[in-house]
């Protein structure tokens, strides 16, 4: 285990990666920690500050200065370049130790502390060994914090009880060691997360569990950007961040600074998640999202239902990504909420370039693809953007329509890998009947044909269903008082069916049983996230754990028009997919 760590520290880049977990292991090794790294201010040389025993000397109550280093500390690294070591020593004797540090800690004894992931190569350790003398006072002392020590660190602290046992160890080897597998090692990274959240006997372990989630993601990321197969860790992330949520939920804590902890956690995990998310869907994904047919056969397969599945499985996550930029570009610093915004417009341009290149994804092979279609959907509206992808739902109700009347390229309701590969077998009433008994999809298209303002279309669907599946029982999903309870742990034993919609009667009296359901069900007083304004964490826990997105979010807030117009002129359009079948 001790190797797998060490390649793990050896592999943390210095910003935003190093610098992020170390805070949690000196907290978690009985430290106080300081100040934590920021970007855009002068730090004087000390990326993290913290008070705590020296084990080199005794457990002396010390002032901890971190300089952080990523990787082995190298000649090159020692002297110049605008990461130097040397340059930030100087800085933390020169300003740091004179003018920052806090008069109640200013008696404490000091110790100067070089972090890196690595090791120090020998051919700088005589360097350092001068420097250490030179400066060295009665009150200033210097350590070197390497990989091995940090190893050390994390097994006896954060990871010392569960993962140490050998059965619990070998969940968590198993999952790096198949991460070329991501299925396999999705499976037993969430068997290690239900053994890490186990009931705590206080609060204190809660945060201490919530923690070693956190280190694990890091590990399991780590090792699967160096083995370039990011979709196990993406997957992890999203659990991970569901797992931590109820406990991080400003609404279910006391005040104060075990709160502060919990929302800083969580912060740390959500920032995690985005630069995975980035990675796999922006950079990897992304350049060849507009190419023609390149990620549909990336998918490598001989069958049109691997490629369906796969496309829309990565339109949920980039709509997903999508909502959660747009959500943080809410803030009030400018220059931030700019960046959020953009990288918003990025994601839904990616998708619709995927949407454009890929006939593959003219109709869901599956009934709950829905789910990413709301997601995409509702990333289009809070963008402003529903001109530029309205052809795309009409497109989908012919095709759906022509489904329909061919028994031929309709979504089934099971989500059984080879039933749905085999779909349809035969054309048989009894068949077609079995696979058509129950949907969300159908209601779902006629209510965004409605807000499009295509009425005709939605008529041609409506008397379409009618005539050829008038058995379909069509429903949607909302949650109940128990949902916020149990919903972040995967349990779908919960909320509330509403089926039956009357199709029969009118378009106007399925919207008004909508609306009817949205306004005595209101989201916000059921979902803690949504009343939060975190409204992706619920629709990630939707996609997630394959729960139908609720009506209430089908359609976002409207942006102003100059928004609506800016985004317009700057995106791509739907083109209108014209064949027929899937």
């Amino acid at each position: 285990m001790k190797l797998v760590v060490m390649h793990y520290l050896r592999s943390l880049r210095e910003r935003d990666e190093l610098d992020a977990i170390l805070p949690d292991l000196l907290a978690e090794s009985g430290f106080e920690v300081l100040t934590r790294p920021r970007r855009g201010t002068r730090q004087a040389g000390v990326d993290v500050a913290a008070v705590g025993p020296n084990p080199d000397r005794d457990g002396t109550r010390s002032l901890f200065l971190f300089t952080i280093k990523s990787g082995d500390l190298t000649r090159e690294h020692w002297d110049t370049g605008q990461q130097a070591v040397r340059p930030s020593l100087n800085e933390v004797l020169d300003d740091y130790i004179p003018n920052r540090i806090p008069p109640h800690f200013a008696d404490l004894p000091v110790v100067i502390c070089v972090c890196m992931g690595g090791e120090m190569r020998e051919d700088i350790r005589a360097q350092w060994s001068g420097y250490c003398r030179a400066n060295e006072k009665a009150n200033v002392h210097f350590a070197e914090w390497n990989g091995d020590r940090l190893s050390d660190l994390i097994l006896s602290g954060m990871l010392r009880a569960e993962l140490i046992e050998s059965e619990n160890r070998g969940l968590f080897q198993k999952a790096l060691a198949m991460l070329d597998q991501p299925d396999v090692a999705y499976r037993h990274f969430r068997q290690l997360l239900n053994v890490i959240f186990m009931e705590p006997k206080s609060q204190a372990e809660r945060t201490r569990q919530l923690r070693k989630a956190y280190l694990c993601l890091w590990i399991l990321f780590v090792w699967a950007r160096d083995t370039d197969n990011l979709e196990a860790a993406y997957r992890a992330s999203e659990l991970v961040l569901l797992r931590s949520w109820p406990h991080c939920d400003s609404t279910r804590l006391h005040r104060g600074a075990a709160q502060q902890e919990r929302l800083a956690h969580f912060d740390q995990v959500f920032k995690l998640h985005l630069i995975i998310a980035r990675l796999l869907l922006v950079e990897k994904i992304g350049p060849f999202a507009d190419k023609r047919y390149a990620l549909s056969m990336a998918v490598n397969s001989r069958y049109a239902v691997d490629i369906n599945i796969a496309l829309f499985e990565t339109l949920g996550r980039l709509s997903l990504h999508g909502l959660w930029l747009d959500a943080i570009s809410a803030g009030d610093d400018a220059a931030f909420a700019q960046a959020m915004s953009e990288g918003a417009d990025e994601a839904l341009n990616i998708a619709i370039g995927m949407l454009n290149a890929n006939p593959a994804l003219a109709v869901p092979a599956r009934d709950d693809f829905t789910i990413e279609l709301a997601l995409f959907m509702r990333l289009a509206d809070v963008r402003g953007r529903l001109s530029n992808v309205a052809d795309y739902i009409r497109s989908m109700s012919d095709h759906l329509c022509y489904g329909l009347r061919a028994r031929r390229h309709y979504p089934t309701p099971t989500t059984e890998y080879r039933n749905v590969l085999s779909h349809p077998r035969e054309r048989s009433d009894a068949y077609f009947e079995e696979h058509t008994q129950a949907g969300i999809l159908y209601t779902f298209v006629l209510a965004w044909l409605a807000m499009i303002g295509d009425q005709e279309r939605a008529e041609q669907l409506r008397s379409t269903l009618l005539e050829n599946a008038p058995h379909m029982t069509h429903q949607i999903w909302i949650p109940d008082a128990r949902t916020d309870e149990v919903f972040w742990d995967g349990d779908r034993d919960h909320g509330v069916s509403v089926p039956g919609l009357p199709l029969n009667d009118s378009l106007e009296a399925v919207f008004s049983l909508l609306n009817r359901v949205m306004q005595e069900y209101p989201l916000d007083e059921r979902i803690s996230a949504v009343r939060n304004h975190l409204t992706p964490i619920f629709l990630m826990a939707c996609r997630h754990y394959r729960m139908p997105v609720p009506p209430h979010v089908w359609q976002g807030q409207k942006r102003s028009s100059r928004d609506s117009t800016l985004s317009d002129q700057a995106a791509p359009d739907m083109e209108m997919q014209q064949s027929q079948g899937g």
